[in-house]
């Protein structure tokens, strides 16, 4: 059952679905009056029902008791890739669970980011991370960090458990499981680097500022690749709240 995230309450205290959900609804899913569909405000999920198409009425049904959400919260220190890579990665991140996103940019990455650019692309970022959360039925959107940081700002954004994913890493390096394995985070942060990966100095500058290293494996992986596989072992070491 498809699932809208909303943000807008009116006067009356009643919900209000965007435009483009409504669109959505209409004429892209087709549905009538007496169809179904859920609603997410601010984590509380509703089904509700559509009541008249023109103009568009629903009604609240009843309230939801669910819990989609990863035991451990979970930030992404993602420096910045190629766009085609980047919206994989929001994607992905957001079906498997992260809860905040932070673009960073190091040595080898290989966009020019300007405060005249980068307003239009965050809003393209929320949308893709908004209908990637509906899709995954998420029951709290994922937020990302309004701005670039510089990468001698990832000390700003540390957990109780800082990793850094490092392609060079050497045959002793541990792997992810082993720092989830038999412990209890609250909290996790993974910086991942971009195409050409990270500067021997900004390994050692992640690693003075307790973060610490880990292996992906022996073969060298895209950077949303590299996404994908660390949250799909949190997802599999730490489980959900089911």
């Amino acid at each position: 059952m498809q699932r809208y995230f909303v943000s807008s309450i009116n006067n009356n205290g009643n919900i209000i679905l965007s435009k483009d959900d409504i669109f959505h609804i209409l004429k892209v899913l087709r549905m009538k009056v007496g169809d179904k569909f859920e609603i997410n405000d601010d984590g509380i999920i509703y089904l509700a029902e559509i009541s008249i198409l023109d103009p568009f009425k629903f009604s609240i049904i009843k309230t939801i008791d669910e819990n989609r959400e990863l035991l451990v919260n979970v930030t992404l220190l993602y420096c910045y890739p190629k766009k085609e890579h980047l919206e994989i990665a929001l994607q992905k991140a957001t079906e498997l669970g992260v809860n905040k996103i932070v673009l960073v940019n190091s040595n080898y990455v290989d966009i020019r980011i300007t405060n005249d650019n980068i307003n239009k692309k965050f809003i393209r970022f929320n949308k893709i991370i908004k209908e990637a959360g509906e899709q995954s039925k998420r029951t709290v959107l994922p937020t990302i960090y309004d701005k670039v940081i510089d990468y001698r700002e990832i000390n700003k954004f540390k957990s109780d458990l800082n990793l850094i994913a490092y392609e060079n890493s050497t045959s002793s390096t541990k792997l992810l499981k082993n720092y989830l394995e038999n412990s209890r985070y609250k909290d996790i942060s993974i910086l991942v680097g971009p195409e050409g990966g990270f500067t021997k100095s900004e390994v050692s500058y992640a690693l003075e500022n307790d973060f610490k290293e880990i292996s992906l494996g022996k073969t060298i992986l895209r950077s949303e690749t590299s996404v994908i596989y660390l949250l799909s072992v949190i997802n599999y070491e730490c489980g959900a709240k089911i």
